[in-house]
């Protein structure tokens, strides 16, 4: 009788990940961690099963550039995979950019938000860089204290509504390299008044 190896099934991300059980346990009140264990299984239990599916199912699916509409206007638009769709509506509901400025939890907040994200991100395709990108463009508006850009993108950036959600894009890059940065050519040296960067 011929055997099969049965693949392995992921379970319920967050109740299999005993480390971030240890870390969560050690870092936050008994109390914050109740409250928070509901929306990190239910987070779990997607990232376990249909974002998952869905992952797998969009393996060769790539975003795709639409320069102009079928009337020969210029649109230059980037039609994102159905996956960063669910993903971006997903992150906006959960707070996965919110939960650090809203300061629910006060100086645990980032404890919080770096656990929600790092349950569900394995299967969000990367869209980790999104929201890192979001998350970093809201800290920088808040530490350059210019108060009428705070005022107007603040509030997108950290919005919970998926309508309203501003996501951030940053852009770094040489000619030579494009988007290789092991082709980079610039170079930075310490220098008497601090860094000194040479190239393009």
């Amino acid at each position: 009788m011929p055997f099969f190896q049965e693949p392995p099934r992921l379970g319920n991300v967050y109740d299999g990940d005993p480390l971030l059980h240890e870390v969560l346990a050690r870092r936050l009140p008994p109390d914050v961690l109740r409250g928070l264990e509901p929306e990190l299984r239910e987070l779990g239990a997607l990232a376990a099963g249909p974002l998952l599916e869905q992952q797998l199912a969009e393996r060769h699916v790539e975003p795709r550039l639409v320069t102009f509409d079928p009337w020969g206007r210029r649109v230059d638009r980037i039609e994102l995979t159905p996956l960063w769709r669910e993903a971006a509506a997903l992150a906006a509901r959960h707070g996965l950019v919110a939960t650090a400025y809203e300061q629910r939890f006060g100086a645990l907040s980032r404890i919080v938000q770096f656990a929600l994200v790092h349950v569900v991100e394995p299967s969000l395709d990367v869209y980790s860089c999104p929201l890192a990108m979001s998350d970093g463009a809201a800290r920088t508006l808040l530490d350059h204290r210019n108060e009428a850009l705070v005022r107007r993108a603040l509030p997108h950036l950290t919005s919970r509504d998926p309508a309203a959600v501003w996501t951030s894009g940053q852009w770094m890059t040489e000619r030579i390299g494009g988007s290789d940065a092991g082709l980079a050519e610039t170079v930075a040296r310490p220098g008497a008044e601090g860094w000194r960067l040479t190239g393009d």
